[in-house]
């Protein structure tokens, strides 16, 4: 008996040291349903937490959404025209052929984040700078 005892202990270890590993690692997207409403309805969003949120489709022109949570966000083709976007948090977002002209990125992060086909003409830039005509997908 005290053998088997010693096996469960040490599988019970080896199980609580792999989830300590691998459960960090993962991305966890749950959005919080009144601050999507509040977008919707306002335009006004400061700090929201919108991880994972599918928001194509929703218009965007001109929100303030300042250091709102969109990691793993859906914004593709979302317009987004003179957004205030700075300290926003864009990690793994789609951003795919979102129209982003005129808004500002300033301070924001972006890491992983897809721009392909994204117009970002005029958008104030996550270092301050400004990006300038032709820039689809990159900031020029």
């Amino acid at each position: 008996m005290p053998g088997f005892i010693k096996r469960i202990k040490s599988s019970v270890f080896i199980v609580v040291a792999v989830c300590s590993i691998i459960l960090p690692t993962l991305q966890v997207f749950a959005f919080v349903p009144e601050d999507l409403d509040r977008l919707k309805a306002t335009k006004k969003c400061p700090g929201c937490d919108l991880r994972g949120a599918d928001l194509r489709g929703v218009h965007l022109e001109q929100a303030e959404m300042e250091g709102a949570n969109l990691m793993g966000a859906n914004l593709e083709g979302v317009n987004l025209l003179d957004a205030v976007l700075d300290d926003a948090s864009f990690e793994n977002a789609n951003l795919k052929k979102a129209f982003l002209h005129g808004a500002s990125l300033d301070h924001a992060t972006i890491d992983g984040a897809d721009l392909n086909g994204a117009n970002l003409e005029d958008v104030t830039w996550l270092d301050g700078k400004v990006c300038k005509k032709g820039s689809i997908g990159v900031c020029k």
